[in-house]
């Protein structure tokens, strides 16, 4: 009996056959990007040094914004020449709306979850079992955002999202207080 050989498989990424990105998005890509990674530099340099280089604490931020300062210099060059040799590629050309819609709604729900935390700081100690615990604004910000992030991304039943959201946010609210003793956002 013979068998069949299987294909070789070769992992080419995760947007294998997505191709370029328009030289205008590259650019505007890379403007924001080099903007940040200025920024990001000035800051660290700012930082005091309280003792020799090697325990600054702005060395770690200095060295990634300086290499995602080289990476973003290399995609405008890379998105410059694209544009000089004449590729003319639509912005919109081969963009999935729908999937940019639920992008930008992640980003606004981040956006909300954060400012819920800020916004809505409280806490309420009690026990169980002999156990000091707190409930504080994270675990209803939480449980929502995560609920909500759930059902945008699974089309399940919303009892089901809420019901997992609310058992993550239960167990590590319960973790990071009794195992790691560490304060939760949206406390005070």
């Amino acid at each position: 009996m013979a068998q069949k050989p299987y294909p070789e498989i070769h992992f080419e990424g995760e947007e294998a056959n997505a191709g370029l990105a328009s030289p205008i998005l590259d650019l505007i890509a890379s403007g924001a990007l080099v903007a940040l990674s200025i920024a990001v530099i000035v800051a660290s340099l700012v930082l005091p040094v309280p003792g020799d280089l090697r325990s600054a604490p702005g060395l770690l931020p200095f060295l990634v914004a300086a290499s995602l300062l080289f990476m973003a210099l290399a995609l405008g060059a890379s998105a410059l020449s694209r544009h000089r040799s004449g590729i003319r590629t639509p912005v919109f050309a081969g963009r999935d709306i729908q999937a940019d819609v639920r992008s930008l709604l992640l980003a606004v729900l981040v956006g909300v979850y954060i400012a819920g935390l800020e916004q809505l700081a409280f806490q309420v100690n009690f026990s169980v079992f002999d156990l000091n615990l707190r409930l504080s604004a994270f675990e209803p910000v939480t449980t929502i955002a995560l609920a909500s992030l759930i059902h945008i991304s699974w089309r399940g039943p919303f009892w089901i999202t809420t019901s997992v959201a609310l058992g993550w946010t239960l167990t590590l609210s319960v973790v990071f207080q009794l195992v790691f003793r560490q304060p939760l956002p949206g406390t005070f």
